[in-house]
């Protein structure tokens, strides 16, 4: 009989002790099951998402203020990048994006022979606004496909006018990134306006400040299948910025076709550590797009 008392009593400490772990191991399981931040940053595009009326300058105050640690634009005034560098300063900001080429870049390019001093200088020229914002990576275009020219010759052309526009972005310590453009029906197509022709070219250029936009809005409307290209760029490295917009509309995830959740994944699977920019509008207000896209980019 005196044995029944003891096996209750440890019977009862065994209860306390596991009873006492409970509340560390459900603190634990709900840690490693709270979401952790992607590998890439977040960037606002302050182009399409913002009412014209706003600055440039206001817009980035705004971004900054939703805590995003980073920002994009296309061009600026000098007056207006005075404003905008007061305000990156202020708030410890970064610019990830500008445009890097203009007309030459959306036309000529470096597809039409002799034309390309026109093409450098665009580039040399938004080379040195990329530097004082920091380093930002001017987007680029090669031009537009010329119907009189032998592809395999545009395409010697693009190769070596990409290496050399490399090395105009090295001497300001920049990186550049060729991004595949879609046109409509009846335009004239851009020379490399798919992953699978702007892949090869990257690759053969080989240049460490000529890399990737990868612009999914763009790409999903010219060839799908951006998951696999997406994956396949990462791992081969040709990919320097990743933009997202939706299809049709270009406006923030979860409003068209592109699986959102699906690409972030596959974002931080890749362990993608540059920036991810948000070139879109906004169906509803930039706050709520903003706000919409960071929780989407937690969760998956």
């Amino acid at each position: 009989m005196p044995s029944a008392p003891r096996r209750h009593l440890i019977s009862r400490r065994t209860l306390i002790a596991s009873t006492a772990a409970l509340p560390l191991a459900l603190e634990t399981s709900i840690a490693s099951a709270a979401p952790t931040p992607p590998p890439y940053t977040l960037s606002i595009n302050i182009e399409i998402m913002f009412p014209r009326e706003m600055t440039r300058a206001e817009r980035i105050q705004r971004v900054a203020d939703q805590g995003f640690k980073g920002y994009s634009f296309w061009s600026a005034s000098d007056a207006e990048q005075d404003a905008m560098l007061k305000v990156q300063q202020a708030t410890g900001i970064k610019c990830a994006s500008i445009s890097g080429t203009g007309s030459a870049g959306s036309s000529t390019g470096l597809t039409k022979a002799g034309q390309e001093k026109a093409y450098f200088d665009e580039i040399t020229a938004r080379a040195k606004i990329a530097a004082k914002f920091g380093g930002a990576q001017p987007i680029i275009f090669v031009g537009q496909t010329q119907p009189d020219v032998p592809w395999e010759t545009q395409r010697m052309q693009i190769v070596a006018g990409l290496k050399h526009a490399g090395d105009i972005a090295k001497e300001f310590g920049v990186q550049l990134v060729m991004e595949p453009l879609s046109r409509n029906p009846g335009q004239v197509r851009m020379a490399l306006d798919t992953a699978a022709v702007a892949f090869p070219v990257i690759d053969e250029v080989a240049h460490p400040n000529v890399k990737i936009c990868f612009d999914m809005y763009h790409l999903q409307l010219m060839e799908g299948n951006i998951a696999t290209h997406l994956r396949q760029g990462l791992a081969k490295g040709w990919i320097g910025l990743v933009q997202i917009g939706e299809v049709p509309g270009r406006r923030e995830p979860g409003t068209g076709e592109i699986d959102y959740a699906y690409i972030f994944r596959v974002l931080r699977e890749g362990e993608y550590k540059g920036w991810v920019d948000t070139e879109m509008g906004t169906s509803t207000t930039p706050e709520a797009a903003m706000q919409l896209t960071r929780k989407m980019s937690m969760e998956n």
